[in-house]
């Protein structure tokens, strides 16, 4: 797609972009025992979010809207497609605007999401700035990541292994603060707080075809 049809697509209001942050229970950038470790026993757990600012879907206005997704695998998540369950988490104010997230959501990262236990209308808090984000909705979950600072954050020798799930226009590599979880979905809790380059934070956008 060339840069002028772009431009063309977001002045007619075609692009649905907003803000996102990720985290996983595996390093995306780390040193190769860390990701020769994860690759076999770790990275199977991970937490998206999205906050849309800007865009239609199916006609349907987003902005305002926020979603979450909470995953579990049966191999890490970062290697390629495993089989995976999650938990979808919406926050819109009208129904129609809940049923257009979820549609989008489902469409353009179906495959990803694997089998979807559940969809869950409620209140998401999500932030986002240069310096971290945060999500947390209650009694469900909660994700905190900072800017991560390097080399400090990260062991000798550490390279990037991956990129975020989701393409980002602005990419900052995060440091996790927090990562929880603790609906019984999938017979499985987690609470991590041990410091990790292990996820992403920034702005993304998508043109629609």
């Amino acid at each position: 797609m060339s840069g002028i049809l772009l431009l063309t697509l977001f002045l007619q209001g075609g692009a649905i972009q907003g803000l996102y942050v990720e985290d996983r229970s595996n390093h995306v950038h780390g040193c190769y025992c860390e990701w020769s470790g994860e690759s076999q026993t770790g990275g199977r757990e991970a937490i998206l979010a999205w906050r849309f600012l800007e865009g239609a879907y199916g006609g349907i206005p987003l902005a305002g809207a926020k979603a979450a997704v909470a995953l579990r695998g049966e191999a890490t998540l970062s290697m390629g497609y495993s089989t995976r369950q999650s938990v979808l988490f919406i926050d819109a104010p009208s129904a129609a605007q809940r049923r257009a997230v979820e549609s989008f959501l489902r469409d353009r990262y179906g495959f990803f999401l694997g089998r979807v236990l559940r969809t869950t209308h409620a209140p998401i808090d999500i932030e986002v700035t240069r310096d971290g984000a945060r999500v947390h909705i209650p009694g469900e979950l909660a994700l905190e990541v900072r800017k991560a600072v390097l080399p400090d954050d990260a062991l000798p020798g550490a390279t990037k292994w991956y990129d975020p799930f989701v393409p980002l226009a602005e990419a900052e590599l995060g440091t996790r603060v927090l990562s929880r979880y603790t609906a019984r979905d999938f017979n499985f809790v987690w609470d991590e707080r041990d410091p990790a380059t292990s996820g992403y934070y920034g702005r993304f956008v998508f043109y629609p075809r």
